[in-house]
């Protein structure tokens, strides 16, 4: 059986379609690599922990230096190893002779909270004053854990003791209310 030309040439094109098919299946792959990395960086969130002197006195502030949205899904305090279920047991533990009452407190709840680019969030403030001196020198003793995801459900926490941004998911033995 003898092959002619015309058949020659008609598998000649049938293995250049295959070719041509082959590199462009694996240069749209590629390029949806770079779309969904592209999409996962207009969507990032970074979380960061502050704190703030100004005329309004002492201030822990979180802010989300992300690109995108930042859903918190778990925060967690320790003072001295001991976690804190909320504000004033927090600031009881900070200041066990606290002669000051909650109507200087400045706080705001952060759990379930979503951040948005750029957002900023007290989380708890103090005048500086004689009775919260105390509660304010015992502040670097306070360790805080937040966990947040992205919108595409990518999961990292930060951690004040490291100041360390790890991408795994965190969920707080006692969650901090306030």
């Amino acid at each position: 059986m003898s092959s002619t030309r015309a058949d020659r040439l008609q598998s000649i094109g049938t293995i250049l379609a295959l070719v041509i098919s082959i590199i462009a299946m694996v240069t749209s792959i590629y390029e949806a690599g770079i779309m969904r990395s592209q999409q996962k960086s207009m969507v990032w969130p970074y979380l960061s922990v502050t704190q703030h002197y100004n005329s309004e006195g002492f201030g822990i502030k979180v802010t989300n230096k992300g690109t995108g949205p930042a859903i918190v899904t778990s925060v967690q305090l320790d003072y001295k190893g001991i976690p804190m279920e909320n504000v004033a047991v927090l600031l009881d533990s900070l200041n066990p002779e606290r002669t000051f009452g909650y109507d200087i407190l400045r706080n705001n709840n952060i759990g379930n909270h979503v951040f948005m680019s750029g957002e900023e969030q007290l989380l708890f403030g103090l005048p500086y004053n004689e009775e919260t001196r105390v509660v304010l020198e015992n502040i670097p003793k306070v360790r805080m854990r937040i966990g947040y995801k992205s919108v595409l459900d990518e999961y990292w926490f930060y951690d004040t003791e490291s100041d360390l941004h790890l991408k795994e998911e965190f969920k707080a033995t006692t969650e901090f209310e306030n």
